[in-house]
Parts: structure tokens; sequence; C-alpha cells
């Protein structure tokens, strides 16, 4: 697609979306997001987020950076 194209498609989704507003892509993506995957590939998620946070904030404590 040129880039015209691509801009001209922009714009046209975009007045798309101003009309429809919730309609045009709905209230909450977690929500969303929730109805698609069971209850241990939520809690599976939440585990690698709590995980990660916890790498973050010790490495923050302890000066430590991933640069090598």
């Amino acid at each position: 697609m040129e880039y015209r194209q691509a801009v001209e498609q922009t714009k046209v989704n975009l007045s798309d979306l101003q009309e429809r507003r919730k309609d045009a892509v709905g209230e909450n993506a977690i929500d969303f997001m929730n109805k698609l995957l069971t209850p241990e590939e939520i809690a599976a998620s939440d585990l690698r987020v709590t995980m990660i946070i916890e790498i973050a904030n010790t490495r923050a404590e302890k000066g430590i950076s991933q640069k090598t």
C-alpha cells in the first residue's frame, strides 16, 4: 500500500472510530482478553508479571543493570 493510500485509509478508520466510539473497539481490552483466556492462563500470566516486577525491583534495589 502506498503512503498516500495508507494515510487516506487511516483517516477513514479514525472517522469510523469517532463515529462509533465504544462500539468500534469495546469498553475494556482487559475484560475482552480475560474472556479469551482460561483461568489457568490468566493465573500463569499474572505470575509472570509478578516475577518480572520482583526482578526489576530487586535489580533496582541492588543497583544491578542489564547492561554488559
